[in-house]
């Protein structure tokens, strides 16, 4: 709309340029983006507002100078911005290039700039027209994102739908035992193996390929060293739902995993040196134990050769006695079957196992010494208790040392005054608890935590590795040991099992027993 006196036009228009003007400016500033025009006869070329600030330098009005931006520009950068300006100003392209600049206070920007020439109407080239960009922010971004790439502690790698490596990061390199250049457009096959690849990795990938979030964790070989892995796979798109690639991040736990399996076997070791070391101090008591079928057994046998020489021979006492004979060898077998089991030397295991028969294994163990210090020993063994999983070796241990810490407790006490009750139980979240009982001098509370340190011993000849060995079993097993006071007097020990989803349920029979 023009005036109609003058045919300019109206405050209106000017008033809708103004104004569309400066958000054309507000659009710039947000986004960091000016404009620049080059006229090819002068060399002069105009900055939007925008592009002087990029440039570090004051706006103004009219035009800057050539000399001026080549100065700003970063000298390592010069060239490669003369040849893109030169093939452009040639027709053969559009001007796109990224390069730094040097503002006038020495801070150094990134620039990302498109331009292109301008032609009239019969196609003559006037000038250029372009834009500039501050990239600076997205480029220190990708820099901090190449650093975190290229400095992770864990080996990082991408892999295309084809399988084949697009890019790795030097942690990966050294696992892999090769170098980038030749990782590279490698297929996973060629570096692990077909077999590893088409029946361990290729399922994984495929179900990332697939949207999905894959973790897992084994022994990779690869070609300089084996290496215990833990792998995360997560997806990789850009603007569609496809999956386009994957990446793999390798958390390297070899070292730790050949640490805790040192640890467990030196655990495991300690534990038989603790099992045999108790079995030596029930030596008296496994004599009584054994000693007594034996001499059965002699008797027994005696009464047999005395039936057999009757005139005639009392063939239904001989046979009475030789099946008292065979009960007693039995009994004598068991004792010595308990002791094997518990003295020699194997890897953990894990069984399903009744924990009344574990207890009431152990008390058969046990009862001599047992009735050798004058104590009443009592068992509350539940009803319908769930199997637990475990070893059933190192359970028995725990209750072992248990027990005989608690009667050697009771050792300085009256006979009428001693009592130990074995009890098994469920538990509130549907655990096994198992208790043992004293009514000896109790734990004072400043040493109810102390009792579990290694080397920690209130016992003259003790070394105080009993009790830990305790605990760290029953934590393997996922259960918890803790010790309490007795409310009738002396200490109540107790430790948990779990029962595991997986077990299917096997319930115990009750069990009773008592040892006067």
């Amino acid at each position: 709309m023009t005036d109609a006196t003058t045919g300019r036009p109206s405050k209106e228009v000017l008033d809708e340029l103004r104004r569309k003007r400066a958000m054309l400016e507000e659009a710039e500033r947000i986004a960091h983006v000016g404009y620049w025009e080059r006229d090819l006869g002068s060399e002069q070329i105009i900055f939007s507002e925008e592009a002087y600030r990029i440039f570090g330098v004051a706006p103004r009005e009219g035009t800057i100078g050539l000399e001026e931006i080549i100065e700003r520009i970063h000298p390592d950068d010069r060239a490669a911005w003369s040849a893109a300006i030169e093939e452009m100003l040639r027709g053969n392209s559009r001007y796109d290039l990224n390069y730094r600049i040097v503002r006038p206070d020495g801070e150094v920007r990134f620039i990302h700039s498109r331009g292109d020439l301008t032609r009239d109407s019969s196609g003559h080239c006037l000038g250029a027209f372009g834009a500039v960009q501050d990239i600076t922010d997205l480029k220190r971004a990708e820099h901090l994102t190449q650093m975190v790439f290229e400095r992770s502690p864990d080996a990082i790698c991408i892999i295309g739908r084809d399988y084949r490596y697009q890019r790795v990061n030097p942690v990966f390199e050294r696992i892999a035992g090769r170098p980038a250049k030749d990782l590279v457009g490698m297929h996973v096959a060629d570096v692990l193996g077909n077999t590893v690849f088409e029946q361990i990795l290729k399922p994984k990938h495929d179900r990332c390929f697939a949207g999905e979030e894959v973790r897992c964790a084994d022994w990779f070989v690869y070609p300089n060293a084996r290496h215990f892995l833990s792998v995360s796979i997560s997806p990789l798109s850009s603007t569609s739902d496809r999956v386009e690639a994957i990446l793999l991040i390798f958390r390297d736990l070899t070292e730790h995993v050949l640490a805790s399996d040192a640890l467990r076997s030196a655990q495991a070791e300690l534990a038989h040196a603790n099992r045999v070391a108790t079995m030596g101090h029930l030596t008296a008591s496994i004599a009584h134990e054994v000693n007594q079928p034996i001499a059965a057994v002699v008797m027994n046998a005696q009464a047999a050769l005395h039936w057999l020489d009757g005139a005639p021979a009392n063939l239904p006492q001989v046979r009475r006695s030789l099946n008292l004979i065979v009960e007693d060898g039995e009994r004598a077998g068991e004792v010595i079957g308990r002791i094997r089991c518990l003295v020699k030397k194997a890897p953990p295991r894990k069984d399903r196992l009744d924990v009344n028969t574990a207890v009431l294994d152990v008390i058969a163990l046990t009862r001599s010494e047992v009735l050798k210090h004058g104590v009443c020993l009592r068992t509350e063994l539940a009803n319908n208790l769930p199997f637990v999983e475990g070893d059933r070796v190192q359970l028995q241990q725990v209750m072992l040392n248990l027990i005989l810490n608690a009667v050697d407790a009771m050792s300085g006490l009256a006979g009428n005054e001693t009592e130990l009750v074995i009890s098994a139980s469920k538990d509130a979240s549907g655990s096994v608890l198992i208790s043992i009982q004293d009514t000896g001098p109790g734990v004072p509370p400043h040493l109810v935590d102390r009792l579990f340190e290694p080397f920690y011993t209130t016992k003259p000849e003790g070394m105080g590795m009993g009790l830990a060995i305790c605990r760290s079993i029953i934590q393997a097993h996922g259960g918890r040991l803790w010790v309490s006071a007795n409310n009738s007097g002396g200490a109540v020990f107790r430790f948990t099992l779990p029962t595991g989803d997986d077990i299917s349920a096997g319930l115990a029979e009750p069990q009773k027993s008592v040892v006067p």
